[in-house]
């Protein structure tokens, strides 16, 4: 897994053209993400890495700045008839630096987290901020490959996301 997330990084990150970006662009995307500690294991209580889906939007405000709203769902933990589901709503901005490219992000995290087993369910929601940074590489016309690492401290762990992002406005 991490050899396919370094190969894919470099080849974004060396191997496509640039085009400019411009205020009033949307993009929506979609991608895997790993959060470091975004499950419990159910045999020993343990906080624990798991995989997930992300879900999310992008708005130009102005030519380096925007607002991108994201939901991220974990697949859920589940052993001897007890679950675990986590998932995130996230409102983040991003500031794109001069080559338009790589950004750095700051916003708001609102985890979720439910354990259900044993006749019972327990929930609970946190909020938090989200630092980090990433980069937004054309890969034609309309295209983009997307990665991302941040520090979500909902849940206390980091993030690392890959995924596609196409343009649909601006």
């Amino acid at each position: 897994m991490k050899k396919i997330l370094l190969t894919a990084t470099l080849v974004a990150l060396f191997g496509f053209a640039a085009t400019a970006q411009e205020q009033g662009e949307i993009r929506v995307g979609a991608g895997l993400v790993y959060g470091t500690k975004a499950t419990v294991d159910l045999t020993d209580g343990d906080e624990k890495g798991a995989l997930g889906i992300n879900i999310g939007g992008e708005y130009l405000i102005t030519d380096v700045i925007s607002a991108a709203p994201s939901y991220t769902f974990f697949f859920k933990e589940e052993e001897g008839g007890a679950s675990v589901k986590t998932s995130s709503f996230n409102l983040d901005a991003r500031y794109y630096f001069s080559d338009g490219k790589f950004y750095a992000l700051a916003g708001l995290g609102f985890g979720s987290a439910k354990f259900s087993g044993g006749g019972f369910s327990i929930s609970d929601n946190e909020t938090g901020i989200n630092l980090g940074g990433g980069a937004m590489i054309p890969a034609g016309d309309a295209l983009y490959i997307n990665g991302q690492l941040k520090y979500n401290t909902a849940f206390e762990q980091f993030v690392i996301q890959a995924g596609l992002s196409y343009r649909i406005g601006g």
